[in-house]
């Protein structure tokens, strides 16, 4: 093979060690993760509700608000959308003395602008809303030393607060079609990701009431437990076929191809 071959063989069987050993410290924490909802499950769902962060919670409420700018609008634009939620903030503001107060409401607007623009490089409108969060924060001394990343994942805002205030904005928005919009939420049943589940979490508290909510949140205990299990499920597949290939359960013929593509790119860099 020679002295090239020698050198990509050994870095290919580095790279593969590497890659299995951090393949299965993933798969071990997935494994402690599945085991940890299907426990989870086993409880009750106070057990699941002291584990919802704000970072998801948040994700969820941003993504009601923002499904509901677009429901509730004909002509529906991002610009359009930006002008009425800073109309929604003025509104807010005027019922809110505290900055933490103040803050939420930016954090969740934050989140909506997020979902309706999409990750952007630049021009990322829901910066400046993150900013200003992290501005009226920053005035209660405690929190001086919150960073940018700190209020982007929620802290330190409380889950039940965040769905208050969520419920607050939307009766602000309201043109008189909430009620059809938080129907039509209720009754989805193609929820994918987490930020569906805490959208679906806050419209069912704001449509039901004393037991009926009771039996709705059960049933959505029920239905998240069993979306977070199979997600386990998913991921832990998914790493063992990545330490497969690492590890040579798949075919050689592939790692020889990458081993001759790497051989070439080197060729020509040494021309």
């Amino acid at each position: 093979m020679g002295i090239l071959g020698g050198v990509l063989k050994g870095m290919i069987s580095r790279g593969s060690i590497m890659t299995s050993v951090g393949g299965l410290v993933t798969s071990q924490w997935l494994s402690r993760s599945r085991k940890r909802w299907e426990q989870t499950k086993a409880q009750n769902v106070e057990a699941l509700l002291d584990e919802i962060t704000a970072y998801e919670l948040g994700r969820g409420a941003g993504l009601l608000i923002a499904d509901w700018l677009e429901y509730s609008s004909r002509t529906f634009s991002l610009p359009m959308a930006e002008k009425n939620l800073q109309k929604l903030l003025s509104v807010m503001d005027k019922d809110d003395d505290l900055p933490e107060d103040r803050a939420r409401s930016r954090y969740i607007v934050s989140k909506a602008l997020f979902r309706l623009e999409g990750f952007k490089l630049t021009q990322c409108r829901y910066e400046q809303y993150q900013t200003e969060a992290l501005a009226l924060l920053r005035k209660n001394p405690r929190f001086k030393k919150l960073t940018r990343n700190d209020v982007f994942r929620g802290m330190p805002f409380v889950p039940e607060e965040l769905i208050a205030t969520t419920h607050r904005m939307l009766l602000v928005l309201d043109k008189g079609q909430l009620d059809d919009y938080i129907q039509a939420v209720v009754q989805r049943q193609d929820l994918k990701t987490d930020a569906d589940y805490m959208a679906y979490l806050i419209a069912l508290t704001l449509h039901y009431q004393d037991e009926a909510l009771s039996g709705a949140i059960n049933h959505w205990f029920e239905q998240y437990c069993d979306f977070k299990i199979a997600q386990t499920h998913e991921r832990e597949a998914m790493i063992n076929t990545s330490l497969s290939a690492a590890t040579g359960g798949l075919p050689a013929t592939i790692g020889m191809d990458v081993l001759g593509r790497l051989a070439k790119k080197a060729l020509k860099r040494r021309g």
